[in-house]
């Protein structure tokens, strides 16, 4: 029997506090894995994320691509103030869709 509860359609991942580039390939990774599960929507958490560089951002944006293209939705349960300071550096707090 399947479940129709908002829990059971979105799937969430839990990002690492270190996005720098040895660990932009796990969150691609995760991403794209999201991309080919059944939930139709993938919720990010990166109220912990401590460090961030140019790699983990890269690797989210190309991660919500990847969700895009499967028909995924993607959100955010949170945000750190180290990621939105980077996203914003470089200017891909709106392609990100970052929590204001």
């Amino acid at each position: 029997m399947a479940k129709n509860s908002k829990a059971a359609e979105t799937k969430t991942i839990k990002l690492a506090r270190d996005l720098r580039i040895a660990g932009a390939a796990a969150a691609f990774g995760a991403l794209r894995g999201a991309a080919e599960a059944p939930e139709r929507r993938v919720a990010l958490d990166a109220r912990q994320v401590e460090k961030v560089d140019a790699a983990g951002l890269q690797a989210l944006l190309a991660g919500r691509q990847a969700l895009s293209g499967a028909g995924k939705a993607m959100s955010w349960t949170g945000c750190s103030p180290q990621l939105t300071a980077a996203a914003g550096l470089l200017g891909l707090a709106e392609l990100l869709e970052l929590p204001r």
